[in-house]
């Protein structure tokens, strides 16, 4: 009776650990822990030549981090407000692999920092120039309607009829399309132009956004600076941290404190055109923020909702910004 009693639990046991080692493989295989990353003071990463970097505030870049899920994650997950569980897919193709989508991220976070120190350059009242040959494909998302239409390493030249020098110029022109809309696509292919029709579909990643569900990256990346400008992020990457970049380089370059004293953090992409475009792991980046003594965080007017949401109880400010000008007058007024 009792070597049959102590053999079902053994059973039991087995049994039960083959479940749970089951479950946490699927859970690393197919889910990812979304929580507040790192932040960086922007002015020890930020170099401008001759620019003035001894101000007493400070502007922040704000980060998520990514991890597979497993189940002491999970519970973590469930006991941290912050911290979110989301599928790989939503945040990674399904159809490339971490390195290539690391390298991509690399490239978007590498435009970023240079549309950034044009439009700084600009408003300080220099003339830079910005060059490329297109935005290349990098891949075709598996349920992009583009898919069969558009091939990796196809050039974008015109989207609705206007010519187009970088990825970035794609994006801005895609999102203000509405949902479901067609959008009139020229590519080279094979040294051949090929005019071609793509719908637009929301974005699994940042709701309410309209994309065709390619991954691109500008074509040829030919900057002109009149001063040089050094960015060092190390492994960080994505275009979300355009505005900061901005305005930090901005600080250096203007006499004035453009922080007034306060520690500011915040995100969001920036157009050539200085407007400041949505982004992803807001939340995150708000605890992340206010963990590190951010007064102020910056965010991009379509995340506003969730900044607001993620912000009830800490004592940070948010502030919903449609472009670069807004973030100047609000800073003005401090």
């Amino acid at each position: 009776m009792t070597r049959n009693f102590f053999s079902k639990r053994r059973s039991a046991l087995v049994v039960t650990l083959i479940v749970l080692l089951a479950a946490n493989f699927y859970m690393t295989n197919h889910y990812t822990i979304v929580a507040p990353g790192v932040t960086l003071n922007l002015k020890e990463i930020v170099r401008v030549e001759n620019g003035i970097d001894d101000e007493k505030g400070a502007f922040f870049l704000t980060t998520v981090s990514t991890r597979p899920l497993n189940i002491p994650l999970l519970f973590y997950a469930a006991l941290h407000p912050h911290v979110s569980v989301e599928k790989k897919e939503s945040l990674i193709p399904p159809d490339m692999d971490m390195k290539k989508y690391r390298e991509y991220m690399r490239q978007w976070m590498e435009e970023s920092q240079k549309i950034a120190e044009v439009v700084a350059l600009k408003r300080a009242g220099y003339k830079p120039l910005i060059m490329g040959k297109g935005a290349r494909v990098v891949e075709v998302m598996e349920d992009s309607p583009a898919r069969g239409i558009i091939m990796p390493d196809d050039i974008i030249t015109k989207v609705d009829g206007i010519k187009v020098n970088l990825a970035e110029e794609v994006v801005n022109i895609v999102t203000r399309r509405r949902i479901g809309e067609t959008v009139d696509i020229e590519i080279e292919r094979n040294g051949k132009r090929i005019p071609l029709t793509v719908a637009t579909v929301e974005s699994k990643t940042q709701k309410g956004k309209p994309i065709i569900g390619v991954l691109i990256t500008t074509l040829d990346w030919k900057p002109v600076l009149p001063i040089k400008i050094d960015i060092n992020t190390g492994d960080i990457g994505g275009p979300s941290a355009g505005v900061m970049f901005t305005l930090e380089i901005l600080n250096q370059l203007t006499p004035g404190d453009l922080t007034k004293g306060r520690k500011i953090a915040g995100t969001g992409t920036i157009s050539l055109d200085e407007q400041v475009g949505e982004i992803g792991g807001v939340a995150q980046k708000v605890a992340a923020a206010y963990r590190d003594g951010a007064e102020i965080f910056f965010v991009p007017e379509k995340n506003a909702q969730d900044a607001f949401k993620a912000a009830r109880n800490l004592d940070i400010k948010i502030v919903p910004v449609k472009t670069l000008e807004d973030v100047l007058d609000y800073l003005e007024k401090l």
